[in-house]
């Protein structure tokens, strides 16, 4: 597929979340692997979140196939608040790509140039948004019978990143336990 059609504009499916806009994301290259001419599956993320003074730091390692550097890479992030599994207050993480750069990352999936080869990269960025976490309301009278209304970001237990193909299906995600940093880094 060398353009994205009108028809495949619509069939886009961008991930829930709020955008981190203020987020610094940071991708770097950290080598390729090659998985044969027969392997055609979407790969998990391996990630790793840590709760600094600065915010939560999430490093997230994503393979894609592509030919595309680093510095033409540019990962959109988007943030979800959920409950995991077990009650655990979670961040979901969405790494993605606007209309443009997934025109380029299929661009240059050329087969000659790519031969079944996924880049690995390494995204890092930091948060303090708590846009859609749970509050209480101002109003509400015996506010100490209740507990976990107020969530903030140092209540994270999990993180689950998420690299979003434009058919949600075929999106793997990955939890991980927040650990805690140390002071200042």
């Amino acid at each position: 597929m060398g353009i994205i059609t009108d028809s495949e504009k619509d069939g886009l499916t961008n991930p829930p979340g709020t955008p981190l806009e203020k987020a610094t994301v940071v991708v770097t290259e950290i080598g390729s692997i090659n998985f044969g001419k027969t392997f055609e599956q979407p790969l998990p993320t391996l990630n790793q979140a840590i709760m600094t003074v600065d915010g939560l730091k999430i490093t997230a390692i994503v393979l894609v196939r592509t030919t595309l550097s680093a510095i033409d890479l540019k990962p959109k992030i988007n943030q979800q608040f959920t409950i995991g599994t077990y009650g655990e207050k979670q961040l979901q993480f969405f790494i993605y790509c606007d209309e443009e750069q997934l025109k380029a990352i299929i661009d240059s999936n050329d087969e000659a140039a790519v031969d079944n080869t996924y880049r690995v990269f390494k995204v890092e960025f930091t948060t303090t948004d708590e846009t859609g976490f749970p509050t209480m309301p101002e109003d509400i009278k015996n506010k100490d019978i209740f507990t976990g209304i107020d969530v903030k970001l140092e209540h994270i237990k999990q993180v689950q990143t998420f690299l979003w193909n434009i058919d949600p299906k075929t999106s793997r995600g990955t939890v991980t336990t927040v650990q805690n940093g140390v002071p200042g880094t």
